[in-house]
């Protein structure tokens, strides 16, 4: 008897120690109500504090955050960077040379041609050798040769090029080769991870990584953008090479960057695959890019145009409806403000001008408007963009100068299309804000008949004179705007 007395209170004993040990280090507490639950470890990230003494825990971010130790993207590396290559061009420039002499009597000076090389990136999307890069790649080249990972060197055939999105396609006869799949840049976040290769500064191919930081910017360097931003490091060299999602999937061709210095300081662009898809798929099937067109004239609405217009704001202002265009035969009215395209919202007259270009001539595609405070929607069949041009290998109508300023041969067409009072000229297309032409008035729609007192009756007429001046050279522009004609005077950019 004395034995089990005994038995039973080291039982007891036992029991409680463990239920005292167990409180004491935290096994078990109370919840709210007063019931025993287990008290399950919060992992938290490697830079998170442990709550102080007396402060309440925050609530795990979805129950149950991950602990994130590092990245590894050596497995995508591999599995991508044998489609992507180098692509080597040559181009022929012209460069003038004198005496001072014959500077001085004004004796004409003797011209050298002389072949320029140029290194960019690109990246295979078929086995059997298509490869995407950009326009200004390859636009001046007279010869492109491609080179990849393994050291194996091909010569390139330019399918196609389109300097509206700055996008070029080139083939290389060659079989069973690397290749990387587009993807869906629309399904893009700001703050997803990607990877930047190319060839930098003239290395060979090189990886970054990053994240996107923004999604559908313009910087005015092509008609059409949509561009993707990214703190991937991208400097010269990387045009063309493709920005991968963490799936191995082409999201973006890298294109261009904002740097006071010229290099890389984490803000770069890229064309949206999606923009991609189309403009590839053209080339490849048709040799030029069929785009849709309305026939408008838009501008982005200002605050000063929906105070008077009595709209509350953030839409594209009609401002001329072409005769027998589309818009005319849908009923589209100079002062409507289109604000959605298919559902989907528009804010700017780049962005409408982008999402039209894309629609195939033929499709119908629905505008919510807003005419005199009034909401309407307007259903309109797509034509095809009347400037629509088949690629030319060495065709350069049209270019962006340091002055600021994209030019274009005028034409009978354009003169109508722009209501001009001449079909004589250069035309100015677009005007860069803040550059050179901006500080002197120059405006989208002036036509520009002699630079220096010479008669210009193309922009290679116009790059001609202009390239064989100095930096501080002034030069005198004879302007005809909406049939008016003067002078505008500046120097050239030291």
């Amino acid at each position: 008897m004395k034995m089990k007395k005994v038995g039973m209170v080291a039982g007891i004993s036992f029991l409680a120690g463990a239920i005292f040990f167990a409180l004491s280090f935290g096994f078990l507490q109370k919840s709210d109500n007063n019931e025993t639950v287990l008290n399950t470890p919060v992992v938290r990230a490697e830079s998170e504090a442990p709550a102080e003494a007396g402060e309440a825990a925050e609530p795990a971010l979805q129950d149950a955050p991950l602990k994130i130790t590092g990245l590894n993207f050596a497995p995508l590396v591999k599995k991508v960077k044998p489609a992507v290559v180098k692509v080597m061009s040559e181009s022929i420039r012209e460069r003038r040379f004198g005496s001072l002499m014959e500077r001085f009597f004004d004796m004409p000076e003797s011209n050298r041609r002389e072949r320029v090389p140029g290194v960019g990136s690109g990246f295979l999307i078929s086995k059997d050798g298509y490869i995407i890069t950009n326009n200004h790649v390859v636009s001046k080249a007279i010869d492109v040769k491609i080179k990849t990972l393994d050291d194996r060197e091909y010569k390139a055939k330019i399918i196609g090029t389109d300097p509206k999105t700055d996008l070029a396609l080139l083939k290389i006869k060659a079989n069973d080769l690397p290749h990387i799949e587009l993807g869906d840049s629309n399904k893009v976040e700001v703050g997803d991870w990607v990877l930047a290769i190319g060839n930098p500064l003239g290395q060979d191919l090189t990886v970054t990584a990053g994240i996107i930081s923004a999604k559908g910017r313009q910087l005015g360097l092509a008609q059409y953008e949509d561009f993707l931003q990214t703190d991937a490091a991208i400097n010269m060299g990387n045009s063309g090479g493709p920005l991968i999602d963490m799936e191995g999937k082409v999201v973006g061709i890298n294109s261009a960057i904002l740097a006071p210095s010229g290099g890389n300081v984490g803000i770069g662009f890229a064309i949206p695959s999606a923009m991609a898809q189309k403009v590839i798929s053209d080339l490849k099937t048709k040799g030029r890019v069929v785009r849709g067109f309305l026939g408008i004239n838009i501008d982005t609405m200002s605050d000063s145009d929906a105070e008077e217009l009595d709209y509350p704001g953030g839409g594209v202002l009609v401002t001329r409806v072409d005769k027998n265009s589309p818009a005319e035969q849908a009923g589209l009215k100079r002062y409507d403000i289109i604000v959605k395209v298919n559902g989907n919202r528009v804010k700017k007259g780049e962005e409408l001008a982008t999402r039209i270009a894309e629609v195939n001539p033929g499709d119908e595609v629905t505008l919510e408007i807003y005419r005199k405070s009034k909401k309407m929607t307007v259903t309109v069949t797509v034509g095809e963009a009347p400037e629509t041009e088949i690629f030319r290998p060495q065709e350069e109508n049209e270019r962006t100068f340091d002055l600021g300023m994209v030019l274009v041969d005028n034409s009978p067409e354009l003169a109508k299309e722009y209501e001009l009072k001449t079909s004589r000229g250069i035309l100015v297309r677009r005007v860069e804000r803040d550059g050179i032409a901006a500080q002197n008035n120059i405006r989208r729609g002036d036509v520009i008949l002699e630079v220096n007192r010479k008669e210009v009756d193309s922009v290679s007429d116009f790059r001609e004179i202009i390239s064989g001046k100095k930096p501080g050279s002034l030069i005198m522009l004879w302007i005809n705007r909406d049939g008016d004609e003067g002078i505008v005077r500046f120097r050239l950019p030291e």
